[in-house]
């Protein structure tokens, strides 16, 4: 079974990112975070503001979460710092 991360988007329904065999942060910008698949097949860009590190930290926390959690728990949910909204997601 899949699992996925979540992500609260302003103005929208939540989003989900398959994590499949894993993903890794990549570039953590002010305004995008990279999120590359374990195969390096899929890049999935996260369009936001006011992105830092805590960011990444996050994602990274919600993977370990997962990765930790049972196969019945297949949504984990990334918890977003204080200030930074994530606004949409592109898969490339």
């Amino acid at each position: 079974m899949n699992k996925y991360l979540q992500f609260a988007v302003s103005s929208f329904e939540p989003l989900q990112i398959a994590i499949n065999g894993g993903l890794t942060v990549g570039i953590v910008a002010a305004t995008s975070i990279k999120l590359h698949s374990a195969d390096s097949s899929v890049v999935y860009t996260i369009a936001g503001t006011d992105f830092t590190v805590a960011m990444g930290d996050a994602i990274n926390g919600a993977l370990v979460l997962a990765a930790q959690t049972n196969w019945t728990e297949s949504v984990s949910t990334v918890q977003i710092p204080i200030g930074q909204v994530v606004t949409g997601v592109t898969i490339a």
